[in-house]
């Protein structure tokens, strides 16, 4: 099975935690252990959904989409509907 390169899964680590402590002012080890934890990591690190080949505004956007609803699947970016 093929697996998402470390490396890659750091740069994502890095830009969507510092997204969070940003925008949600959690510290550094709860904004590791939140994301670590999420639905959305799981799919990150899945590589057969090719999540690691977006940018990591949308990986957040399904972070903040599973925040508030439960479900990272929720994000208009996978849904895929129009913007109106």
């Amino acid at each position: 099975m093929n697996r998402v390169e470390p490396r890659t899964l750091d740069f994502f680590d890095r830009y969507v935690i510092n997204l969070m402590i940003k925008k949600y002012g959690f510290s550094d080890i709860e904004a590791i252990r939140i994301f670590l934890e999420s639905e959305t990591y799981r799919m990150l690190i899945d590589p057969e959904l090719d999540l690691y080949k977006v940018s990591p505004h949308i990986i957040f956007d399904l972070w903040e989409n599973e925040r508030a609803t439960g479900e990272p699947r929720n994000s208009l970016y996978l849904r895929g509907d129009e913007i109106e």
